[in-house]
């Protein structure tokens, strides 16, 4: 727990930056709630490629980390950052030109398609700060200093909630930009936060103790050890959130209000995943760490014991998303709520409630198959269980129309059958054969 804490706390950053504009658009109207959903959407499933690249320095990290092997280290880290840097053009360039044809031929709405190109135009420039932070986090936690990431994550959250409070409203004598104002403090929040982990990486002296920042050139045989365990896991997280992307443009075509709700529920969701994604993540590590050790053996005993961990975490989400429903989504929507999007959400509240007691273990033992280094079975084991996902939910909301609770009942099945293969995988064996 001393690692996840600070990984869990980690995980609040990136959710902040996406629900924030959330919350402050459910105050604005549907229309722009539902629009920075689906962008939003669209700009994670692009930044997930560079979150699998840097899972892939991650592991490799904690590898050399348990190996005792320091001094390669920085040879990792430099490459990967340089890597990250070159992605980030690709991306920014790819969201600016492809971005409004690819939603344009998936929004049915034409208010929610205009008002999400103008918050995509406003935060694919954020992609590159985005990127180096993630080389960072994977540094940090692959050499199990995480403390630095609350820190990272407090500048960042505060940050970006001022910002949008400012440059939405026009408050503090900031000009007043809407929807587009939201994006820019999201983008303005990842500098500042990448500013934190700079700092504490030269005050640290890790640059140092770890040789960072001294190899400014390209290394063919660095780079090849780096792609073939995060070229499975980028491919594997963009997978999975493509995934979710057309989960929402299958719910979009139900309508604005139930994408609005699926926007809150998204939201509410997100941040109780919160401390089942740090435990995912330091799944990644430990396992790892614990194979660069040569303990295989303790590698089940341990994904059981986080395994326990994160049913003891969900229990409190349980309690307050049955018992007290109404307050958990007034946390998003205004309490007043005139409209009835509270009440119209309590039934899909209801669906995710399930989704979180699958979710924590899936994602322990799925973790678990990363960790080990077997990236090209996660993906597949992901691939499988992502279209089964997506016909599941077009049969339910495109083919029978169903309600969008209804709908979202694809969640616990997803989360179900990756845990059940995950543990069938772990559990055989195989995953010992593999070398890094």
């Amino acid at each position: 727990m001393r690692l996840a804490f600070p990984i869990i706390v980690g995980g609040i950053a990136q959710n902040v930056i996406l629900a924030t504009d959330a919350i402050f658009m459910a105050r604005v109207d549907e229309v722009s709630l539902a629009a920075v959903g689906l962008a939003g959407l669209f700009y994670t499933t692009v930044y997930i490629l560079g979150l699998g690249f840097s899972t892939g320095v991650q592991i490799l990290i904690a590898r050399r980390h348990g190996e005792k092997k320091y001094h390669s280290i920085g040879d990792i880290f430099d490459n990967s950052l340089l890597f990250l840097l070159g992605m980030s053009l690709i991306l920014w360039l790819g969201m600016e030109f492809l971005g409004p044809p690819i939603l344009k031929s998936l929004v049915k709405s034409p208010a929610v398609y205009a008002a999400a190109i103008q918050y995509l135009d406003n935060r694919a420039w954020g992609i590159t700060f985005a990127l180096v932070n993630l080389a960072y986090r994977a540094f940090f936690i692959g050499v199990s200093s995480t403390a630095v990431i609350i820190w990272s994550t407090v500048a960042m959250a505060i940050s970006n909630m001022a910002l949008n409070y400012g440059l939405i409203f026009g408050n503090w004598g900031m000009p007043a930009l809407g929807i587009g104002g939201s994006a820019i403090a999201s983008s303005l929040s990842e500098i500042i936060g990448l500013l934190w982990f700079a700092l504490h990486a030269f005050l640290g002296r890790y640059h140092h103790t770890y040789n960072l920042f001294r190899s400014w050139k390209w290394q063919p045989d660095v780079m090849r050890s780096i792609s073939s365990i995060a070229s499975p896991v980028m491919f594997q997280n963009f997978v999975s959130h493509a995934g979710w992307f057309l989960f929402f443009i299958i719910i979009e075509q139900s309508g604005e209000r139930a994408l609005a709700v699926s926007v809150i529920i998204r939201l509410i969701y997100m941040f109780q995943m919160v401390p089942f994604w740090g435990l995912s993540s330091a799944s990644n590590t430990m396992v790892s760490f614990t194979i660069g050790e040569n303990r295989f053996a303790d590698v089940l005993p341990l994904l059981r014991k986080i395994t326990w961990l994160s049913l003891v975490l969900v229990f409190p989400f349980l309690v307050l998303n049955i018992f007290i429903p109404e307050l958990v989504l007034g946390l998003a929507v205004e309490n007043k709520d005139a409209n009835g999007l509270i009440s119209d959400s309590i039934p899909t509240l209801y669906v995710i409630t399930l989704a979180l007691s699958f979710f924590g273990p899936a994602m322990t033992w799925y973790s678990g198959v990363t960790g080990s280094g077997n990236t090209r079975t996660s993906l597949l084991i992901e691939t499988i269980t992502i279209a089964s996902y997506l016909l599941v939910a077009w049969f339910l909301g495109i083919y029978l129309k169903a309600d969008v609770h209804v709908i979202w009942l694809t969640e616990p099945y997803y989360f179900l059958a990756l845990g059940v293969i995950s543990w069938l995988y772990m559990r055989g064996g195989k995953w010992k054969e593999k070398r890094v």
